[in-house]
């Protein structure tokens, strides 16, 4: 007697079926393109490893660059006080000295 065969068990597709398949797709629409390609990215680990790192990194930047712009606006501000500028003269008050 035969043996009836066992159906073999389905994989995931390969990573770079994935990729030919964005390709393929970004060839036909690019908004699905971009799409589907995006959909295979994230379903890396890797790539959401790196995101995250990169989202961290960039939100601790702009952290740092508010920290520094305010520090700079709180030093001039106290330089603007400590020595204010000195009064501009206009026109007039020229004309009436020269006379």
């Amino acid at each position: 007697m035969d043996d009836p065969e066992v159906p073999a068990k389905r994989r995931s597709p390969e990573p770079e079926i994935q990729v030919a398949a964005a390709a393929v797709a970004a060839a036909i629409s690019p908004p699905l393109g971009i799409a589907v390609a995006a959909g295979s990215a994230l379903r890396s680990r890797r790539v959401r490893e790196a995101l995250r790192k990169g989202t961290v990194s960039t939100l601790a930047g702009a952290m740092q660059l508010g920290d520094q712009l305010t520090a700079a606006a709180t030093a001039r501000a106290a330089a603007m006080k400590a020595d204010p500028p000195p009064a501009e003269t206009g026109e007039h008050e020229q004309a009436s000295a020269g006379a």
